[in-house]
């Protein structure tokens, strides 16, 4: 159990960096960049917990993450705040899914 709670935390807290990063670098801020948090808090959680009750298989992986980038694409596009917002969603989640696929060949 402890083992789910911290791959849960981590993976929260290094998509909530590379993610939030990636939209300020973007130049969000204030509403737009807090949306980003929250659309992650939404997210990550069930994408991460379901990849790892359904083994890790690289296809479930893909439809989990595309669906993940589908659902933040909604929620930003109905925000308004971000202009394209499954463009940004796609980027975002790929540069994040990247970078996370290292840092876990390096632990």
């Amino acid at each position: 159990m402890n083992d789910l709670i911290l791959s849960l935390s981590l993976s929260f807290l290094l998509t909530e960096l590379i993610e939030c990063g990636f939209a300020f670098c973007l130049g969000k801020r204030g509403k737009a960049l807090l949306l980003c948090a929250m659309v992650n808090l939404i997210t990550n959680p069930p994408v991460v917990l379901l990849s790892r009750m359904l083994g890790g298989q690289w296809f479930l992986l893909a439809v989990l993450e595309v669906s993940a980038i589908a659902a933040e694409g909604v929620l930003y596009r109905y925000s308004g705040l971000m202009k394209r917002p499954f463009l940004f969603s796609l980027a975002a989640n790929a540069l994040s899914f990247s970078l996370g696929l290292c840092v876990n060949q390096l632990i």
